[in-house]
């Protein structure tokens, strides 16, 4: 109210030519209250502590509790406080929380609710509005603002028990029935020594005890160094089942480096989609100067987080290039030797024709299409002339097909983690 000291000044006027008592007390007291809620509504505002706490990353299907806490340091009261909590609207069941509040001097209060966490993403949580003034409305209202925080939510994991993924690396931590590279970390036993065995070979302790040459004997084994190659190319998908499908290409890159990881591999992910981070941080990764969403080949837990949380942000993005372009470009520093998984809604020839060239390049090409496909075999066919390994994994009863067939090829990938 910006008129009341001209009000004032015009009551003490009034009540210095006309020497009415009841006039000074009426200016002495409003003059008062409107000084005091000028002075100390603004500064219990500044010094009001705001806490937001809860878990910044979770899990598909967890619950989260927040705790929003107020707190009211000084010993100003506060008349009244409204508070305004954005939520998004694909955690909870609200879109706002609306809540007033008197805070007494040195009083502290938790406002609890909690997000359900139902779908994968990087949410926003707030910004906080906080809005306060006096009772006569002296000092107008005072708005506050407070930082948004954010929730990242991991993708569905599917546990996988087994899968034949191809490598030409010799040495690594999966037992493999191909006895043509032996692991040295691996000691399985001794044998009697043979004509050409490398002097290196012999264990002269078992020998000395047995008295006859014995030579050490290796288990084969092979290192899987896989690059996770996504198709989020909004113009690849078939458009009823763009949402769904991609989607589910993301669940499946998010098994397969889960997968990877518990058997001590090397997992690296490349998105050909958009970083959904807001502003300048988010990155396209068509050629664009912002930083690429991609993550090289690391094994450890640690690095399987950073996975998962570069899926837990990705979108669908309408570039404009090709995904076997992309993927040509993307797995071009990859080392001889290493698989590329490609996980991608279409089989047809231009994508096998495409990855082919990967595999000229030394590396071994895994095709996971997410739509499904009627004459499925056929794309086999082709893949299979080009050097490459195509399965349909269109729902959870196809990738449970695929570890089926997995296990019969090769039953000692299960359980073979050193």
């Amino acid at each position: 109210m910006r008129e009341i000291p001209y009000l004032l000044g015009v009551l003490l006027l009034i009540a210095l030519l006309l020497r009415l008592d009841f006039a000074f007390y009426i200016v002495y007291v409003v003059g008062g209250i409107w000084l005091l809620a000028r002075w100390a509504t603004p500064r219990s505002m500044q010094a009001l502590a705001v806490r937001r706490g809860f878990v910044s990353h979770a899990f598909l299907g967890e619950t989260i509790p927040v705790t929003l806490e107020l707190r009211n340091p000084t010993r100003l009261f506060i008349p009244w406080l409204r508070v305004s909590e954005a939520l998004p609207p694909d955690l909870a069941a609200v879109d706002q929380i609306r809540r007033v509040y008197t805070l007494r001097p040195r009083e502290r209060v938790a406002i609890d609710y909690r997000l359900h966490c139902t779908q994968r993403g990087y949410y926003a949580i707030g910004p906080l509005l906080l809005t306060s003034g006096d009772l006569f409305g002296f000092a107008g209202v005072q708005a506050r603002s407070e930082a948004v925080q954010h929730l990242t939510v991991y993708p569905r994991i599917i546990p996988l028990a087994g899968l034949a993924l191809p490598s030409r690396l010799p040495f690594g931590v999966l037992a493999s029935p191909q006895r043509m590279f032996e692991d040295p970390a691996r000691l399985r036993g001794v044998r009697e020594y043979q004509a050409g065995d490398s002097l290196r070979r012999i264990n002269w302790k078992a020998s000395a005890h047995s008295d006859a040459l014995l030579v050490k004997q290796y288990s084969p084994a092979i290192s899987l160094e896989s690059m996770i190659l996504l198709n989020l190319n909004a113009s690849e998908y078939e458009r009823q089942r763009r949402h769904d499908a991609s989607e589910w290409a993301i669940v499946i890159a998010a098994s397969l480096a889960a997968y990877l990881e518990s058997r001590r591999q090397a997992v690296g992910l490349a998105v050909h989609g958009i970083d959904g981070l807001p502003g300048p941080v988010g990155a396209t990764l068509n050629g664009g100067d912002s930083r690429p969403m991609a993550a090289p080949p690391r094994p450890g837990r640690a690095h399987l987080m950073k996975v998962l949380e570069l899926l837990a942000r990705v979108e669908v993005v309408d570039s404009g290039e090709p995904f076997v372009q992309w993927a040509q470009r993307t797995a071009a520093p990859l080392a001889w030797g290493a698989t590329v998984l490609a996980i991608t809604p279409s089989g047809d020839e231009s994508t096998c024709q495409g990855l082919h060239r990967l595999t000229r390049a030394g590396l071994n090409v895994v095709m996971f299409v997410v739509e499904p496909y009627n004459r499925f075999d056929l794309v086999q066919q082709r893949a299979r002339r080009l050097g490459i390994q195509a399965h349909m994994v269109a729902s959870e009863q196809d990738l449970e097909r695929l570890q089926a067939l997995s296990g019969a090829l090769l039953p000692s990938y299960r359980g073979a983690v050193r």
